[in-house]
């Protein structure tokens, strides 16, 4: 397992971006917690349902997922569309921010966005 680098930007900032806020991160996240705003909740997050199950039951706050892209990608296909629609969800009818950072590789990503997932139609974003 690598350190997460949280010297890049978009990293550091999103983690600094609000005073309250829950992190959820998978499996091989690595990083000093030390930095991290006062009124952070952390959760280590194993499975997708566990995922789900946090955002549908958190609270009202902004959300920060990181995940692995090796265990983002052992995760089937029709659970990372419910995960969708779950954030999807939280999103519009609480109002909370949700920043879904995936580290490491494309796979799921590249799927997802040409349309190797769900065909051509999906792929329109």
């Amino acid at each position: 397992m690598d350190n997460l680098d949280l010297g890049y930007p978009f990293v550091a900032d999103s983690l600094k971006a609000y005073d309250e806020y829950s992190l959820l991160i998978t499996d091989g996240i690595v990083m000093d917690f030390s930095d991290l705003p006062d009124g952070v909740r952390v959760q280590r997050i194993l499975t997708v349902y566990q995922l789900m199950r946090s955002i549908v039951e958190g609270p009202n706050l902004p959300y920060i997922i990181m995940a692995r892209s090796d265990i983002f990608n052992s995760w089937p296909y029709p659970d990372l569309d419910n995960l969708y629609d779950t954030m999807r969800m939280k999103t519009f009818y609480s109002g909370s921010d949700i920043i879904l950072m995936v580290i490491g590789g494309r796979i799921v990503f590249r799927n997802m966005l040409h349309g190797e997932m769900y065909g051509e139609e999906y792929a329109q974003y």
